[in-house]
């Protein structure tokens, strides 16, 4: 067998190697013996060196999730006066005791790190340092314990992009709650699949939003954090919705008004058989909007509708429709897609597609079939195009 000759090279040596490689390659070097241990070289001495050096873009991500609670990333990152674009994962950054100053970050993002018991101070120092931030991404999957009830505040005069990702179904973790003022923000996407509680304020640049969170619990009633969240976003344009976000807003129905989204013009929501009974009631919120897509997810035994009601953009501004997983010859999509061809005289398209249910008895139905069941309804919009697919 061939001696490792590199292993045997001097650290120094081998840090002035690393350097003229590109980030990519430097990260390929590292070997890791049986025991865990990095040879001869550990990674914070050259991610310091590379700062020291003036490196512009950072992608570290340690692919041993075991050996990032060995070692901390260097403390002169938070000091770098060059770096444009950060991307950590999988690795401790420990609480600085001085302040961050990371004057021309634009990019910053950070997945499944460590903090120590001091996760959203890092962060929020983080974010306070970086004058000229505009992408933000922070990703927080990990069962370590916090012991007090958090509070992460995402507050940015340059941020243009933000993505909050906390998936922590299946852990024992305190929830987190969190507070955001970005009045720059163009984009959000708020992904919570736990009890955490969300804030928001200064949104009213906010143009796509993708929110799919149950709201959380807070000293407030839940009514007045639906509400306060719901008016908060209401200056969006273009939305995507969950369908257990929404179940919550049909509770929250049944307790107050929905609060109008008047720049709302493209819509995607999933809706469940609870939720369906809103969409009346939802689409009278958003009196302006274009294109709808529904994603629908009907039991066995769906629920009666009361479709009634006809909102204002139903019959003054929806263009497009698009119905996703309908079940075929099931009631409630053939009363849904009635609905809409009865009640929308400027509708241009309506695109049903259909999906192949557990649930569904019936067979594969001919196309022909399907038009003369699904266009039974008189069209109110001549110029609307059916599309069946």
């Amino acid at each position: 067998m061939r001696n490792d000759i590199i292993s045997e090279l001097p650290d120094s040596l081998i840090t002035q190697i690393l350097l003229w490689l590109p980030t990519k390659d430097l990260v390929k070097t590292s070997v890791y013996r049986p025991d865990g241990e990095i040879f001869g070289l550990k990674f914070q001495e050259w991610i310091a060196a590379a700062v020291d050096r003036g490196i512009q873009h950072l992608d570290f991500e340690t692919k041993n999730p075991s050996l990032f609670l060995k070692d901390s990333m260097p403390m002169n990152i938070y000091k770098s006066k060059t770096l444009v674009s950060l991307k950590l994962v999988c690795v401790e950054l420990e609480n600085p005791k001085f302040v961050v100053s990371l004057p021309c970050l634009k990019i910053m993002h950070l997945e499944n790190n460590w903090y120590g018991y001091d996760a959203p101070l890092v962060v929020e120092k983080l974010i306070a340092g970086c004058l000229v931030l505009e992408d933000l991404t922070v990703v927080r999957i990990h069962d370590m314990v916090i012991p007090d009830l958090p509070l992460l505040h995402v507050k940015s005069l340059t941020l243009k992009i933000l993505r909050l990702v906390f998936d922590l179904e299946m852990m024992t973790t305190i929830p987190i709650s969190v507070e955001i003022d970005a009045p720059k923000l163009e984009y959000m996407s708020f992904i919570n699949r736990h009890s955490d509680t969300i804030m928001v304020k200064n949104l009213s640049s906010l143009f796509k939003l993708n929110l799919d969170t149950e709201f959380g619990y807070s000293s407030l009633e839940p009514r007045d954090i639906i509400r306060d969240v719901l008016t908060g976003i209401s200056s969006v344009r273009q939305m995507i919705i969950s369908q257990r976000t929404l179940e919550v807003i049909c509770r929250y129905s049944k307790l107050g008004p929905i609060p109008k989204f008047h720049h709302l013009s493209h819509l995607k929501a999933a809706f469940s058989s609870t939720s369906l009974q809103l969409l009346p009631a939802f689409l009278e919120s958003c009196p302006n909007l274009k294109k709808l897509i529904l994603d629908l997810y009907v039991s066995a035994e769906p629920e009666e509708i009361d479709l009634t009601n006809v909102p204002r953009c139903i019959t003054s501004t929806l263009e497009c429709i698009e119905i996703n997983n309908l079940i075929r010859k099931e009631a409630t999509g053939v009363k849904l897609v009635h609905y809409f061809l009865e009640n929308s005289p400027i509708l241009k398209k309506l695109k049903p597609s259909f999906t192949d249910s557990p649930m569904s008895t019936m067979t594969n139905l001919p196309l022909d079939h399907l038009y003369k069941m699904y266009l039974t309804a008189r069209k109110r919009s001549r110029r609307c195009q059916v599309i069946i697919s």
